[in-house]
């Protein structure tokens, strides 16, 4: 079956069961009910044993297991539909009295009941749909959005089938025909019929999605997890994104976004400054994935006017620099008296004066001079020697992205602290931070000189002294920072062609491929972008969990008022319509797509 077709059939199929017992009596006499009743019948048995089947697997399941879940509501309220309509279309096809045996009032009667568990079915399967294809475990995912309906109906279902009995019995009692006291009865459990409660939660996480659009994304929940990321508790106090007061800005490109820059070259006396950049840009090539020397390498690369020639025994030290052998085929200048090519090899270093004078190498003090200016302009430094003798002296610019600013404030307005980590020294650090908006003289706010590990240990301490931290980072260069934080931001910083993204062809100016989703369960946010993204992801977060909340009341106030309404003698079919309409007008609630 076409996947179109499949979508539509099901709803088309429940609609029909519920207008087939209308049809016959309008269109060819009473004659023609029984017979349309039957096909009704026969109908939504259909649409039960297929759409409906996932979710009478997972009661099943749980009743086994002694367990009370949103699918064992939905479940009572359609086998007790359909078991008492086939009973009493059974009873009136064999009984001497005819079609007289069914009640004359449709709405009263048994005839419509299939149509509505039908009605039921198709809307508990719909409005479970998280709306991301690209999970992995579409039915891990769907167990996972179920943990809060599960927990409310756990305490819904059992009252409300105690209460079905109590209407039946006391109809019965009192002089009630059967045909008419037991739909009393199951119009309770078709009140109660959870299927609000199944759509709070999806319908959040799809309304996150909008509002986060191309650049936040939460993790759906899994099951046996509570509170993922704090959102998704349906009760209780403020969830952890509600508590969080610290947000930790850490790596190299959170607040400059991943654009390479421009390199000035101070080199010495003597030395060719496109050499230098040459030796540079390989050497920084040979850094570690996720090292902090990234920046410099993409700003090397892209200020060599060539290919860069490849870096052989790179070694590392974080926080001071990266080495290794560069070799380099010399064609034969004119006063070399040879025609002959030849390979020239150097053994290169690029970190600051305390990785060269581990190495022996001191700078001389005119290139100290062109260093200690550009630090006191706020910009990142690093020295280049090769062959045992410092060469020349990189600037880096560390200016911020233009929505830096903007974005550190939106963080303030969200009441939370921002703390710049960063392995940029001192002046450059302080720079960048006040043209962020930060503070350069509050310790508090800008820490620089950190490396990767430096960077998770302020992370920590931060929780010691008893804030709770949210770090936003790239996972490429900060995963031990994000995992000691209390909150994890996994930030792809700002792309390089001004909004084109990782997998655009489009060049600049194209829209970025929306940031991945976060793995189910995962106690993490996916955001691309920079403070303001940050910010904005924290908000989606609190407000998901507050719809959450605002969800499930009006899915238990919907419940209230549909066993009240059964009990006040309001026909089954009619209190069907407080469940379906209450799940599909919060599943289409929700915010716009955040601009």
């Amino acid at each position: 079956m076409p996947p179109v077709l499949r979508a539509v059939a099901p709803p088309v199929a429940a609609l029909l069961a519920l207008l087939l017992p209308l049809a016959g009596p309008a269109l060819a006499g009473a004659a023609w009910a029984p017979p349309c009743a039957a096909a009704a019948l026969l109908v939504a048995l259909a649409v039960v044993a297929t759409t409906g089947r996932p979710g009478l697997r997972v009661a099943g399941r749980g009743l086994r297991e002694g367990t009370v879940t949103a699918e064992t509501g939905v479940a009572a309220a359609v086998l007790a539909a359909l078991g008492w309509s086939a009973a009493v279309l059974a009873v009136a096809a064999v009984s001497p009295a005819g079609p007289g045996a069914v009640p004359a009032d449709p709405l009263a009667g048994p005839v419509l009941l299939p149509g509505a568990a039908a009605v039921l079915t198709v809307v508990a399967a719909a409005v479970q749909r998280t709306g991301r294809p690209a999970d992995g475990d579409a039915d891990e995912v769907r167990s996972g959005l179920r943990t809060v309906a599960d927990r409310w109906s756990a305490l819904l279902t059992p009252p409300a089938a105690l209460a079905a009995v109590a209407v039946t019995a006391f109809a019965a009692g009192t002089g009630t025909p059967w045909p008419v006291a037991v739909p009393a009865g199951i119009a309770v459990l078709v009140g109660a019929c959870p299927v609000p409660l199944l759509a709070a939660l999806p319908a959040a996480l799809r309304a996150a999605d909008r509002a986060g659009g191309d650049t936040v994304r939460l993790p759906s929940p899994l099951p046996g997890r509570r509170e993922p990321v704090g959102w998704t508790g349906p009760a209780g106090g403020p969830g952890l994104v509600g508590r969080v007061d610290t947000v930790a800005l850490a790596g190299p490109d959170v607040l400059t976004g991943t654009g390479p820059g421009t390199v000035t070259v101070h080199a010495g006396r003597g030395e060719d400054p496109a050499l230098v950049l040459r030796l540079a840009a390989s050497v920084a090539a040979g850094a570690r994935p996720g090292s902090d020397l990234r920046v410099a390498a993409r700003a090397l690369a892209d200020a060599v006017d060539g290919p860069v020639p490849d870096v052989a025994e790179a070694d590392e030290q974080p926080g001071l620099g990266v080495s290794g052998l560069v070799a380099e085929l010399r064609e034969p200048g004119p006063g070399d008296g040879g025609t002959t090519a030849t390979v020239v090899a150097h053994a290169v270093l690029l970190g600051g004066p305390d990785w060269l004078a581990e190495h022996g190498i001191r700078v001389p003090p005119p290139l100290s001079a062109e260093r200690e200016r550009a630090v006191a302009e706020g910009r990142a430094v690093l020295v280049v020697a090769w062959d045992g003798c410092a060469r020349a002296v990189l600037a880096l610019p560390r200016a911020p992205h233009p929505a830096a600013r903007p974005g550190v404030a939106e963080l303030a307005a969200a009441g939370v602290a921002p703390v710049l980590l960063t392995p940029d020294d001192d002046g450059a650090a302080r720079a960048l931070a006040a043209a962020s908006g930060l503070d350069p003289a509050d310790p508090d706010a800008v820490r620089p000189g950190l490396d990767a590990a430096a960077r998770a240990a302020a992370v920590a301490g931060l929780r010691v002294r008893g804030r709770t931290v949210a770090v936003a980072a790239d996972p490429a260069t900060d995963e031990a920072a994000l995992a000691a934080a209390d909150l994890a931001v996994e930030l792809v910083p700002w792309p390089t062609d001004d909004g084109a993204g990782p997998g655009s062809e489009d060049g600049p100016g194209a829209r970025p491929d929306p940031v991945v989703v976060p793995a189910p369960g995962s106690e993490r946010i996916c955001a691309r972008g920079g403070p303001a993204e940050v910010a904005a992801a924290l908000l989606i977060a609190r407000r998901a969990r507050a719809q959450v909340r605002a969800y499930v009341r009006a899915a238990v106030v919907l419940a209230v008022a549909g066993v009240v309404l059964a009990v006040l003698g309001t026909p089954a079919v009619v209190v069907a319509a407080v469940p379906v309409l209450g799940a599909l007008g919060l599943a289409a609630r929700g915010p716009r797509r955040r601009s």
